[in-house]
């Protein structure tokens, strides 16, 4: 029945053995889900939907409104990282032992084959009895009077290679009335479908793409952000026209845009540290050698790439498979840098467009015959250009012309607009 009838508070308050329904301006708060008829349990599942830490608490209530002694919503990742669970009246100690040893059981392989939206009732579709003779009804069932289970796949979850959902638990008693509670989670399936999805929508939102975006467009040269599947998040407008110009390094156009190298040797470099990175965000202990060259078909100087991996992000359990940034990737383009000086002394000392590309050249340690075959120039040209960069700075050798260069500030590029695709900054392609 219900215990209180309170005013609106700015902090929604719950308990473990109650759900929190709203009305209007006020919140009723019932002591458990056998108390609560649909409309109740409809309201706390739409609840949870926009506040992420109210699942447990509402699992609990459709655990009691369903009939079973459990509950959870889970994804089993298909290489077992960011798997997750959220209990509904389960013991922590048992679901940290089932995450790390027993995601692959008999129900679980059995629940693989259920589409989206259909009701699995466990026991139909293993051989039971020999499930009771092993190490995991032993670890894990048993003690947690776990006699059968239903569940309910979720899309969002299910089609991302690995398996999620809702799990109800029976009891020996229970599963007595399993086609019922089976019917009563039936009626709750379209809510719980659209209030996982909306939670994952919350969690986008809170997230603030804005926020990392801007931490990028900060940098001067370019930066990529990668997520947890190893596709490519953000860019910042230095990456955007570096990666545009597919001169050693570019952007994959497969349906997770990912970076990949010119040379096939270089490639495999790039992919292997970019998904030893993400182990290590994960809080994996493995070798790892953040930086690499990648060298460009154009024959300019090579791409100096540095790779780090980010802190895992303790935002929500959502993460796991809503993946937000894992790793930053940090592009140097030493060519670019001593252009962008080689135009300020450009403006300085007058210098003709072609004098001030034989310049950034020169800037970035190449020889003038190295410098002949990028610019598709006779080499007496580049001496004559050469000569009229001399004449017009002051200087008498290429390393004096090196050295000016190097010593003239870069301006500080301006922010660019994130583009955004769903609510979510996307990489940019042209």
């Amino acid at each position: 029945m219900t215990l209180a009838i309170l005013p609106l508070l700015r902090h929604l308050g719950s308990n473990r053995n109650g759900a929190i329904v709203a009305f209007g301006g006020t919140i009723i708060v019932k002591t458990s889900g056998a108390d609560m008829d649909h409309v109740d349990i409809v309201d706390a599942v739409y609840q949870a939907a926009v506040r992420s830490e109210l699942w447990p608490d509402t699992l609990c209530a459709i655990v009691d409104y369903v009939g079973a002694v459990a509950g959870n919503i889970v994804y089993q990742a298909p290489d077992g990282r960011g798997s997750f669970l959220i209990p509904g009246r389960m013991r922590e100690d048992l679901n940290a032992l089932y995450l790390q040893h027993y995601t692959s059981n008999p129900y679980a392989r059995a629940f693989e084959k259920v589409k989206p939206g259909e009701i699995a009732v466990g026991n139909r579709l293993i051989d039971a009895e020999a499930v009771r003779h092993s190490a995991f009804y032993a670890d894990i069932c048993k003690p947690q009077n776990i006699f059968n289970q239903l569940f309910l796949p979720h899309a969002s979850l299910h089609e991302r290679g690995g398996i999620g959902g809702v799990a109800l638990f029976l009891s020996r008693q229970q599963d007595e009335h399993a086609a019922e509670a089976a019917a009563r989670l039936g009626r709750l399936s379209p809510h719980m479908a659209r209030a996982i999805d909306l939670s994952f929508q919350v969690n986008r939102i809170a997230r603030a793409p804005e926020l990392p975006q801007r931490l990028i467009d900060a940098i001067a040269d370019a930066a990529v952000l990668i997520d947890g599947r190893g596709a490519v998040l953000l860019l910042n407008a230095a990456a955007e026209a570096l990666l545009k110009q597919a001169d050693g390094i570019f952007l994959s156009r497969s349906e997770t845009p990912s970076l990949a190298a010119h040379i096939s040797k270089t490639s495999t470099r790039l992919v292997n540290a970019i998904r030893q990175a993400l182990l290590i965000a994960d809080g994996e202990d493995t070798p790892f050698d953040g930086a690499l060259s990648i060298s460009r078909p154009s024959g300019l100087p090579p791409y100096l790439v540095m790779i780090t991996p980010l802190a895992p992000t303790a935002v929500s359990i959502w993460d796991a498979v809503d993946s937000g940034a894992r790793v930053l990737i940090h592009i140097v383009d030493p060519e670019a840098k001593t252009r962008r000086q080689a135009q300020q002394l450009q403006h300085i000392f007058g210098l003709t467009e072609a004098e001030t590309r034989v310049a950034a050249l020169i800037g970035s340690g190449m020889n003038l015959p190295e410098i002949a075959r990028v610019l598709g120039i006779s080499s007496n040209t580049v001496k004559t250009h050469t000569g009229r960069c001399f004449g017009k700075t002051g200087v008498r050798s290429q390393a004096a012309l090196a050295r000016l260069i190097a010593s003239i500030p870069i301006a500080g590029n301006r922010p660019a607009t994130p583009s955004r695709t769903n609510g979510k900054s996307r990489p940019r392609q042209s």
